[in-house]
């Protein structure tokens, strides 16, 4: 085996693209061109690097889907949830030619050993979202590649509390996935402005023409401050300073979560921490504080705090006899 020091210069340079003869490589590893074709022949043979030889020297082609490795665990736990994610392509043609690809990648990976592309289904088992029962994914699709293509698209909606749809000119932006539901954040035509859009409630998606002299929109991630999907930030809001104690079971599971991009914990004993966020709403933190039951007692901000007292006199009124 040639020595470790040879084999990572001429890693090194095949990384960095171009053609390399052996002399010139002998030259700049001051060794000699047979110790350089050892180097090369190591490489293609036992590591499968796609090393090409031609009149110019040495290059590195791009390597195939049959070529690839896993050579770390984080691939081995990436391919994992591959094989669960691809279960939303069930049977299709490109679910199948998509499957086919990644089982050559476990038949030509040593770390997997004598696993094959099918075991994975034994190491991960998704629990069915609660609120993605009726995503429609022929729907998410055509607003995944509306986004990609920055295509105007018309949508049919229904409002959470009516029974009819209605149309929607839109400039689909992102999607987001919010309290285990997707939803469309896109630019309304007619509004113009910002607006969101629960996907199950999204029946049909036809792509539409532009209208004249329209200029796409720039995303504005107004759900950056915000807990859930529902207020947005206005850049010119206050942010409040949100603090909440938990204790026991659920001051245990604080270590392990993170509700908010702008969460911080402080831990002030085994069973007890607090959650500080910095949100430009209060409704939906709310409904997450209440969710908790009495493990979780908000002491900032005292709106907070009220609303909160308010929904528990409520809830205790409903079960008065």
């Amino acid at each position: 085996m040639p020595k470790p020091h040879h084999l990572q210069i001429v890693k090194s340079s095949l990384r960095d693209g171009g053609m390399f003869t052996a002399d010139a490589l002998a030259a700049q590893m001051e060794c000699s061109e047979r110790t350089v074709r050892r180097c090369m022949d190591h490489l293609r043979d036992v590591e499968k690097w796609p090393i090409e030889a031609g009149k110019s020297g040495y290059f590195l082609r791009e390597s195939s889907m049959a070529e690839t490795r896993i050579t770390s665990p984080q691939e081995v736990a990436a391919l994992a949830m591959a094989y669960e994610a691809l279960r939303v392509l069930g049977g299709s043609e490109l679910g199948v030619q998509i499957r086919a690809e990644l089982a050559k990648v476990c038949r030509h990976s040593d770390d997997l050993g004598e696993i094959k592309w099918e075991d994975l289904s034994k190491v991960i088992q998704q629990r069915r979202p609660v609120g993605e029962v009726s995503l429609n994914h022929a729907i998410q699709g055509k607003l995944a590649l509306a986004i990609l293509q920055q295509h105007l698209v018309e949508i049919r909606y229904r409002k959470l509390e009516d029974d009819h749809t209605f149309s929607r000119r839109v400039f689909p932006q992102r999607l987001i996935c919010r309290d285990a539901c997707w939803y469309l954040i896109a630019w309304d035509v007619k509004a113009e402005d910002q607006r969101t859009y629960a996907l199950p409630r999204i029946s049909q998606v036809t792509v539409r023409p532009k209208p004249k002299g329209f200029v796409i929109p720039k995303f504005d991630d107004r759900y950056q401050h915000a807990f859930g999907i529902w207020t947005p930030y206005e850049s010119d809001g206050p942010l409040h300073e949100v603090c909440v104690e938990l204790a026991g079971y659920w001051a245990r599971i604080a270590r392990e979560r993170c509700w908010h991009p702008s969460q911080r914990l402080e831990k002030l004993g085994p069973d007890r921490v607090h959650v500080h966020f910095r949100l430009c709403e209060l409704l939906e933190v709310k409904s997450w504080v209440l969710s908790l039951g009495n493990a979780a007692t908000v002491l900032a901000p005292e709106a907070l705090r009220e609303l909160v007292r308010e929904e528990a006199d409520e809830i205790k009124r409903n079960y008065e006899p």
